[in-house]
This record gives C-alpha cells, structure tokens and sequence, in this order.
C-alpha cells in the first residue's frame, strides 16, 4: 500500500474500472440470494463493487472496510445517497456483524495470517451465510507464481498459497467449502497491455482467467454441525 491508496488516487481508480468483467462474473456464479441482504465487502477499495450490489442486485445495505484512507474517503464520496458504510480497517471493524453475504477480489493472497481472517469472516457472517472469495494468485497459477517472486518483497506478501491451503484453513475455522472457476466472458485486452505482464501472450492471461482465477464459496455452519460439505470443483 503507498501512502492514502494501494497505488495512488489515479491508479487505484483505474484499477476498479479494469475489474468490472471480473465482478459481473462473480455476481453470475453467486447462488445466495442478494435482494435485500446484509453484505460485506473485504478490501473494498472505492466501494465500486458494492455500488454495483445496490444498483444492479438491490442489496438492502452494503459495508466495506479497507486499510487505505484515501480509498475509503473516496468511496464514502462516491456512495452518494445509497445505503452504505465504509470503514479504514485491517480486519472487521468489531461492531460490524451478522451479514447474510460477504465477498473479497484477490484479498487472500495478501493476508499474511488467513486463520485470523478465517475466524474474524466466521464471527461477522450470520449462520448459513457465505463468503465468496475470488484468487487468481495462488501456487497453482504458474503465471501468478512468477508475478509472487517478482513482488513478494515489494508488496510484502506471504505464501504463495495452494488453494488446498486455503479450503483446509476455512473448513477449520468452521466453514462449508466450495469451489469453481469463474464464469468469464470477454476479456479486455487493454488491462494487459501496460503493466509488468505486458509481455505475457494473451493466450497465458486467457488460462489465468479461464483456468486459474477461482471463487471460493465458504459457507458458516452451525455451531455444533460438522463438516457438511466437500471441497469440488467448479
């Protein structure tokens, strides 16, 4: 993170605007009913997904936290009169709970204790209620594993993760797991033209967003339950 922003006001803006194809993918593979709900939203930036949630999925109310000021007073700003809340936070603010969904976009690969995350996601989410978690940087993504050596000093990161890492890590912390791959459709060629892959064919991002990029669906349990599901593929 530099300074207000992960990468600064103007890049950060950019960034949010190069992922709406991968958050209408997420929003086609959810199966938990959004209307009206209660939702999460981990490392939310700007708030662009969650104003996404209320103006195409009608959520009843949306809350995001992330560490970066400049972010979240962005996101504060650009909510306008939708019913969201925004907080700088490293963790769930601890007020904030009973949600009926929570989501995260390439959170977990940054996260140096995910067993921490893991319980803090259980106390926050409702019983039954799930949390989808999107990671294309994990071990498994040889063009990820490069992208992790390349940065992990700069950027700080654990891991990299195996994603049987990251479903034993939640099905412990008392959570149903699932997984898939996501939906894609087109993928915009120009959000590859001009970072450090940019030499990176085409046909390798198309295996990153076809093959690699999952969705984790955690499902809380309750208390008491044991293990209720298995960890499949998409």
């Amino acid at each position: 993170m530099t300074g207000q922003y992960w990468r600064g006001a103007v890049e950060d803006e950019v960034m949010q605007d190069e992922h709406g194809f991968i958050w209408r993918a997420m929003l086609e593979m959810v199966d938990a009913p959004l209307s009206g709900r209660r939702v999460l939203d981990v490392g939310c930036n700007r708030g662009g997904f969650l104003r996404l949630l209320v103006d195409h999925a009608d959520i009843g109310s949306g809350f995001g936290y992330d560490p970066a000021p400049g972010a979240i007073e962005d996101a504060r700003r650009l909510a306008g009169t939708r019913p969201l809340t925004f907080e700088v936070a490293d963790t769930v603010p601890e007020h904030w709970s009973g949600f009926d969904v929570a989501f995260s976009h390439e959170v977990l690969y940054v996260l140096h204790d995910l067993p921490s995350h893991a319980a803090a996601m259980f106390g926050a989410l409702a019983v039954g209620g799930s949390y989808f978690a999107t990671i294309g940087v994990h071990d498994d993504s040889s063009l990820m594993v490069a992208w992790h050596r390349e940065k992990a000093t700069e950027l700080d990161l654990p891991g990299p993760y195996r994603l049987d890492d990251v479903a034993d890590i939640f099905e412990v912390a008392g959570f149903d797991v699932a997984v898939g791959r996501l939906p894609m459709r087109f993928v915009p060629v120009h959000a590859h033209r001009g970072d450090s892959h940019r030499d990176t064919p085409l046909s390798s991002w198309l295996d990153y967003y076809y093959r690699d990029k999952v969705m984790f669906r955690f499902t809380k349990r309750a208390p008491g339950n044991g293990s209720g599901g298995s960890v499949g593929a998409g």
